[in-house]
């Protein structure tokens, strides 16, 4: 399991890096952590809980970007292209990936939370520089914020691949 853990934190740090460094990622990356973190699952939980949390993850993500590409056909009054200056597909697939590891509640939570993590970023960076035009590595942020948020899981010994551990170990109710 060590081996596992420690190849997804390999191929994080390269997303991360390509992303941060040339803002692209060589696509091969995102398969080899989906297969990696749908092993991890797999091992944990099993594989129906890979099936089914997979398929619960990936529709919130589908109904995620079908709302993003309303909202800009809508203001542009034209159907928009989403990869096409919006979001990345590196930015796509590293989302897709996690999908195979995170349970329903976790991936939401990370989602927002890495989401607001790179408005931060860009904010700063806008602060900093002085360009015109900003480009923002969603997938290297990510990557980054999902490699700490594995370490720190295996340190304190947390569970994010079951909403069952979040809802009643970390959530006072």
């Amino acid at each position: 399991m060590i081996l596992l853990s420690g190849a997804v934190l390999i191929v994080l740090a390269i997303i991360a890096y390509q992303d941060f460094k040339y803002r692209a990622v060589y696509w091969i990356c995102f398969p080899v952590l989906a297969v990696l973190l749908g092993i991890h699952k797999t091992i944990d939980n099993g594989f129906q809980s890979l099936l089914t949390e997979s398929l619960f993850t990936v529709g919130f993500l589908l109904i995620q970007f079908l709302v993003l590409w309303l909202y800009f056909t809508i203001k542009y009054r034209k159907p928009i292209n989403l990869t096409n200056g919006y979001l990345g597909w590196g930015d796509i697939l590293f989302l897709l990936a996690v999908c195979f590891y995170l349970s329903p509640l976790n991936y939401v939570v990370f989602y927002v939370g890495s989401l607001m993590a790179s408005i931060i970023y860009a904010l700063a960076n806008r602060l900093i520089s002085k360009k015109d035009t900003l480009t923002i590595p969603l997938a290297g942020i990510q990557a980054l914020l999902f490699a700490l948020l594995l370490i720190i899981a295996h340190m304190m010994h947390l569970n994010f691949d079951q909403d069952s551990y979040t809802l009643y170990k970390l959530l006072p109710l």
